[in-house]
């Protein structure tokens, strides 16, 4: 393991340390309790009821470890490779990262900015007050770039936020679930994780973002040694 991939590492769990969590599973029940309210209840029916068909014939943790497992391996393909390069790039040319998502993503939007902010400090959190979000966007330069979570379903605050830095001419990086998103049309790169009808999950998205931040950082050391 390189040198910077522990360092990584380290800043992962510092990070989570400093949100209060001992450990990743603490975060993640916590995320997952936050998402709750947002569910519709059939989702949440179909699961139990998915995991009560195999009946004791397999352990629900060794269930919802497959599913996991089994959506990291869908997300993965060349089109999200290809896009992930070109986010990389928008990122790096960026003034500014404005962070967007609302509920159940407003927490993975946090979580991007707490890893990212732990070496890069221009970001700009927009998912805490969604009332006076229009007047931030308002504000941005033309050169900042805008990362949305937007996932089904897609609420209209965040269309119309996402028509907003359209309009102005700023760059936007789209993480979602499905083609069909509408934001899709307004976005200069998108990234899709596979989701599941029968288990609520954010290990894709988790697993996203701790790619990009990761390059984003080793991108940032190579620049430091450069200077």
């Amino acid at each position: 393991m390189s040198l910077f991939v522990g360092i990584c590492i380290f800043l992962v769990m510092r990070t989570i340390n400093a949100l209060g969590y001992e450990n990743f599973n603490d975060l993640r029940k916590d995320l997952y309790d936050e998402s709750l309210p947002s569910l519709s209840v059939w989702t949440l029916k179909n699961s139990i009821e998915e995991i009560q068909k195999e009946g004791g014939n397999a352990p629900t943790l060794v269930q919802v470890w497959k599913e996991s497992v089994d959506l990291l391996n869908k997300t993965l393909d060349p089109d999200l490779m290809e896009n992930f390069e070109i986010v990389i790039g928008l990122i790096e040319k960026a003034s500014f990262i404005n962070i967007l998502g609302t509920r159940p993503y407003k927490a993975t939007a946090l979580y991007f900015e707490q890893l990212l902010g732990e070496f890069y400090s221009r970001i700009r959190q927009l998912s805490h007050d969604t009332e006076i979000i229009y007047d931030k966007i308002l504000q941005f330069e033309k050169d900042e770039v805008l990362v949305v979570f937007a996932f089904e379903p897609y609420s209209n605050r965040i269309i119309e936020a996402v028509e907003l830095v359209h309009e102005l001419g700023n760059k936007i990086i789209l993480i979602t679930d499905y083609i069909s998103c509408p934001i899709l049309s307004y976005a200069s790169a998108m990234l899709k994780v596979e989701v599941s009808k029968e288990q609520f999950s954010v290990v894709p998205t988790i697993a996203l973002i701790e790619a990009l931040v990761i390059e984003i950082g080793n991108g940032h050391q190579k620049n430091q040694l450069k200077s």
